[in-house]
C-alpha cells in the first residue's frame, strides 16, 4: 500500500523557509534540501510505520542530511505532515505547534 503524503499549511511554511535559508548563495544547499525532503517523503509514502511514534499518534521522521524532523500522523492511507521542525529549536515550541 502506498500512502499519500500531505503537508499541512504550517509544515509547508516551515519547509519553504528552510529551503529559502539553504538556497542562499553563501550556503548553496537549497536543491540538496529539497532532494532530501523528497527522499524522506518517499519513505513516508512507502512505509510510514517505520518511524517511531513519539507521543499519542504523532510520528517523527528525521531527515538524513539536514537537522530537520517531519512530525506526522497517519489517517487511513494519508500521511499528514504537521511540522517540518528544525531539531535545534526549543522542544517546547514543537509541543505548542503539534
Amino acid at each position: 500500500m502506498t500512502f499519500q503524503v500531505v503537508y499541512k499549511p504550517l509544515a509547508q511554511i516551515e519547509a519553504a523557509e528552510a529551503y529559502v535559508w539553504y538556497a542562499r548563495p553563501e550556503i548553496g544547499m537549497g536543491d540538496a534540501f529539497l532532494t532530501e525532503l523528497a527522499r524522506t517523503d518517499g519513505f513516508l509514502a512507502n512505509n510510514p510505520l517505520l518511524y517511531p511514534c513519539i507521543e499519542d499518534e504523532i510520528h517523527r521522521a528525521n531527515l538524513s542530511r539536514f537537522p530537520f524532523s517531519l512530525f506526522f500522523v497517519i489517517d487511513g492511507d494519508v500521511v499528514n505532515v504537521l511540522s517540518c521542525f528544525h531539531q535545534h529549536r526549543e522542544p517546547k515550541t514543537r509541543a505548542q505547534l503539534l
